[in-house]
């Protein structure tokens, strides 16, 4: 029991305990204690996957911004968590789904997805194999990552983060609870073949709301469709590449001067797989 709890703990001077808890390290190889990359695992991180606007690093970079500045990058992420989460149910039955909010080079991007048995992630795995999101090929892999209230910095969830967006613990997204019930409801209704602890709790929720009225019907009715918001984050994308086109031609301003985390040429949105 002492030496479970001494495993990948800050006493243990042999495994990495960033690496075990958050999968990812900011010294990279160059990390002095070991990162023992696991075989198979329920949880599966894409790497700087979710494409920062320039709001959305305004933000997570703690500088100042307006309730414009904010409502544009929360429109996007959830946006973003909801064609990610409804592909990737593809694979099989997701119990959770993060985006981080950090900008140091090991973590900006990145998304975990967490799926209630193993079998799925390695379908995902198999899945997303030479596939393409925003113009970067997806490097999915598994992670140690099994619980994110651990991984999750308890500053930036309960009050304000000393470190900002350079932490080394998971700054997680916000995103609503009502968009995650909204995409566990359609990841049921596409897939009524899935099974698991949240396919009973999801059918208990369903009488339960049948028996009082879905009085939310109308408020779905207006929700875009999944090709709106593809045709949604495509044309963020499209004002996104101009706004760095023209950043880059600039002769004055240095690379040093482009937010954290952003790439000189992102693409098409959504997931296409190579020729």
């Amino acid at each position: 029991m002492a030496d479970q709890r001494l495993f990948s703990s800050e006493e243990d001077r042999v495994n990495c305990p960033f690496y075990f808890k958050i999968g990812a390290c900011r010294n990279g190889d160059r990390c002095n204690r070991l990162h023992i990359k696991p075989s198979t695992s329920s949880t599966v991180l894409l790497p700087h996957l979710y494409p920062n606007l320039p709001e959305s690093m305004t933000i997570a970079n703690d500088e100042d911004w307006d309730d414009d500045t904010y409502a544009r990058a929360q429109e996007h992420v959830e946006y973003f968590y909801e064609e990610i989460f409804l592909e990737m149910a593809k694979y099989g039955e997701i119990e959770d789904l993060v985006i981080l909010d950090n900008v140091s080079d090991h973590m900006v991007g990145n998304v975990y997805s967490k799926y209630y048995n193993e079998p799925d992630a390695e379908k995902a795995m198999r899945g997303l194999f030479n596939r393409f999101y925003g113009g970067q090929l997806i490097q999915a892999e598994y992670t140690p990552v099994i619980d994110f209230r651990e991984a999750r910095c308890r500053a930036f969830h309960e009050t304000r983060c000393a470190r900002g967006g350079l932490c080394n613990f998971m700054h997680i997204k916000h995103v609503p609870k009502a968009v995650k019930r909204r995409v566990v409801r359609e990841m049921y209704d596409e897939h009524p073949e899935f099974t698991g602890p949240g396919a009973r709790y999801h059918a208990e929720r369903e009488r339960s709301r049948s028996r009082k009225g879905r009085r939310q019907k109308k408020e779905d009715n207006k929700r875009p469709s999944s090709e709106e918001r593809k045709a949604m984050i495509a044309q963020w994308n499209v004002e996104r590449t101009a706004e760095l086109k023209k950043a880059l031609v600039l002769p004055m301003v240095p690379p040093s001067a482009l937010p954290v985390g952003m790439v000189a040429m992102p693409a098409p949105v959504g997931l296409v797989r190579a020729n």
